[in-house]
């Protein structure tokens, strides 16, 4: 099997769910997902289901491949692990000039794993000033 990642957008005013399902999916496979062009990361949640990974390290840009180098990486975690929960005071905030954010898992070992990934996410306008 190849690597495939199924999306699921849950709108509610301008805030968004995202749930990243991902089978196959190794040290480098990537995920794309549409989202209003700023706004606040709130949380970060994923977990590793299944696979021969025994840790995830996701990570979040606005770019594909995001590195801190590039200055397109918008959420890092801080520690790998089988589960992961990421919620920031204050929230992170993003700029993207497509509306696309790129995903990555991160998995350490192997191209099998399964994970499930969710993103909470404010599109408001509270971003104004920069």
């Amino acid at each position: 099997m190849a690597y495939a990642a199924v999306i699921t957008s849950t709108r509610k005013g301008n805030d968004y769910l995202i749930q990243i399902v991902e089978t196959e999916a190794g040290a480098a496979t990537e995920t794309s997902f549409q989202v209003p062009i700023r706004g606040r990361i709130l949380r970060q949640q994923a977990s590793l289901i299944s696979g021969s990974g025994a840790t995830i390290d996701p990570i979040l840009g606005n770019a594909a491949n995001p590195t801190a180098a590039a200055v397109s990486l918008v959420v890092e975690n801080a520690t790998a692990a089988a589960t992961i929960d990421n919620m920031s005071d204050p929230s992170v905030p993003y700029v993207s000039s497509t509306g696309t954010l790129y995903h990555r898992s991160v998995c350490n070992a192997g191209s099998d794993n399964a994970v499930t990934t969710l993103y909470y996410i404010s599109g408001a306008t509270a971003t104004r000033g920069w």
